[in-house]
């Protein structure tokens, strides 16, 4: 015996209600709904020319430019969260204005952690940026605070907001 629909070529409303009825609440509690497979941002810094004052010697500032590419990748892990990869490449260069020692940092970082449940997650990490100096001056090092929210989907969100500098000496 055919169904309904395959017999009137139509679906009675009250069997598409009931549908609506029993999805609506599965996807509202999320029974039923994985996470997304996986899902990648590219957020590039670009520093064109900014001045910073030289943490080893205080008279002295740095003309700092470059690039910083941050990229974060998150795959769901079968368990209602997301493992979060974050590489984070730098070529930066800077000459002082008081002496002319020049400086640079050609690096690729990596961090790995676990977005779990509640969502949105928030995530903070500190990476840091060793200018060598091209003399017998001391290298300094640049840092960076990125804060990083995943929400329910896996799609990360980058926000950096402190930069500050120390002496390698």
């Amino acid at each position: 015996m055919r169904n309904e629909r395959e017999r009137t070529g139509k679906l009675r409303p009250h069997l598409w209600i009931v549908g609506v009825l029993v999805t609506v609440p599965l996807l509202v509690l999320g029974i039923g709904v994985g996470p997304a497979a996986a899902e990648t941002v590219v957020t590039t810094i670009h520093v064109p020319a900014q001045v910073e004052t030289n943490p080893c010697f205080p008279a002295d500032v740095i003309n700092l430019n470059g690039d910083i590419q941050i990229v974060v990748s998150t795959t769901a892990d079968g368990s209602g969260g997301y493992h979060v990869v974050d590489q984070v490449s730098s070529k930066l260069k800077g000459v002082s204005i008081t002496t002319g020692t020049k400086y640079a940092n050609n690096a690729n970082q990596t961090d790995e952690w676990e977005a779990q449940p509640p969502f949105p997650v928030i995530h903070t990490h500190t990476y840091d940026f060793l200018l060598i100096s091209k003399s017998n001056v001391p290298n300094y090092v640049l840092h960076m605070a990125m804060h990083e929210t995943i929400d329910a989907n896996g799609v990360p969100t980058v926000v950096v907001d402190n930069f500050y500098m120390d002496c390698q000496g």
